[in-house]
């Protein structure tokens, strides 16, 4: 099997190269492909380097599997041909998350998408804000969802390297009293929370909430659940994080819900330690989504989450995808 990592140089391609070395994806050969700009680079594979190829010239004509982390414009433009050519495809971007002929799969929520998929088949996976919001909500479905309300602290990763040297290059300004210049984020990031992600729409819900909104009905299957989100930037480079409070059909003590939460895969800190929260820069550089100041006022559930945007909300599924298609004999019978 011959894998193409797309976008291989941007954070979530590098951190798909991690996951697929360190988890032992059985590839006879990983190519890594970028934007001609990027061509002649290198990136790590495992104790490998690779040289990265240009997309506008690479043919896909050997390639299995796709996995593209580039961005929507990339997306659209060459996810066709990957799959013209006979590729499997898993896109890390918004190109085709809205589409309803394209399965949105989060593997810790809705892995049975991945079943019976056609050849040269595309799955589009949700954003990083999405997915471990998504694992948390299914682990309370049992407790009947009606209402979800969450507010984010996102990283600057989330945009990208541009956004964090920004926010390295204006700490320092700032330290040696000059002024911070500000491109990427509307406005100063150092020292400061930015209240809007994206553009706005005429109800003034932005487009990172709007995502927040609709993937995570989708994932979970309920098209009219109520879900509210606020997202916000934070002066972080790794690691968001989720204040979530969930109102329910049956009241739910917060030791039981600390079980539920458990057994879909979300690892708790237990209120009563020392250091009974956990913050993102913990939640950095591991494949774990972390839950703690759990508690309960009456039939409403209220709880922290946190995790690496890069490697656990988006590099992470796209790994798992992969190693599910091939579980499920997807690449066998090709």
């Amino acid at each position: 099997m011959q894998v193409a990592v797309v976008g291989a140089t941007s954070l979530v391609g590098q951190s798909i190269l991690e996951l697929l070395a360190v988890r032992g994806f059985p590839a006879e050969r990983v190519v890594a492909v970028d934007v001609p700009e990027r061509e002649g680079e290198t990136v790590a594979y495992g104790n490998r380097e690779l040289d990265v190829r240009a997309v506008d010239s690479f043919g896909f004509d050997e390639i299995a599997l796709a996995l593209f982390a580039a961005g929507s414009d990339i997306a659209r433009a060459h996810v066709p041909q990957a799959r013209a050519a006979g590729a499997a495809v898993v896109d890390f971007s918004a190109a085709f998350r809205h589409d309803p002929e394209v399965p949105l799969v989060a593997p810790s929520v809705n892995a049975a998408e991945l079943e019976g998929l056609a050849e040269a088949a595309l799955v589009a996976v949700p954003n990083c804000t999405v997915t471990p919001l998504a694992q948390a909500l299914q682990a309370l479905r049992p407790l009947g969802l009606q209402r979800v309300t969450v507010s984010t602290y996102q990283s600057v990763s989330g945009s990208g390297q541009a956004a964090m040297e920004e926010l390295a290059n204006q700490t320092t300004a700032l330290f040696s009293q000059r002024d911070a210049e500000v491109t990427v984020f509307p406005k100063r990031i150092a020292y400061n929370v930015l209240p809007l992600i994206g553009d706005r729409n005429a109800e003034g819900i932005s487009d990172e909430e709007q995502s927040v909104i609709d993937e995570t009905r989708r994932l979970l299957g309920q098209p009219e659940l109520p879900v509210f989100a606020t997202c916000v930037r934070v002066p972080t480079f790794f690691g968001h994080g989720w204040s979530v409070t969930v109102d329910l059909e049956k009241g739910v003590d917060a030791g039981r819900a600390a079980l539920l939460l458990q057994a879909a895969g979300i690892k708790v800190r237990d209120e009563k330690t020392a250091d009974g929260f956990v913050t993102p820069m913990e939640a950095t550089g591991n494949d774990v989504v972390w839950a703690s100041r759990i508690r309960r006022q009456g039939n409403t559930l209220a709880f922290w989450l946190t995790a690496d945007n890069v490697r656990t909300g988006a590099a992470l599924p796209v790994v798992a995808i992969a190693e599910t298609l091939l579980k499920n004999g997807y690449f066998a019978v090709r």
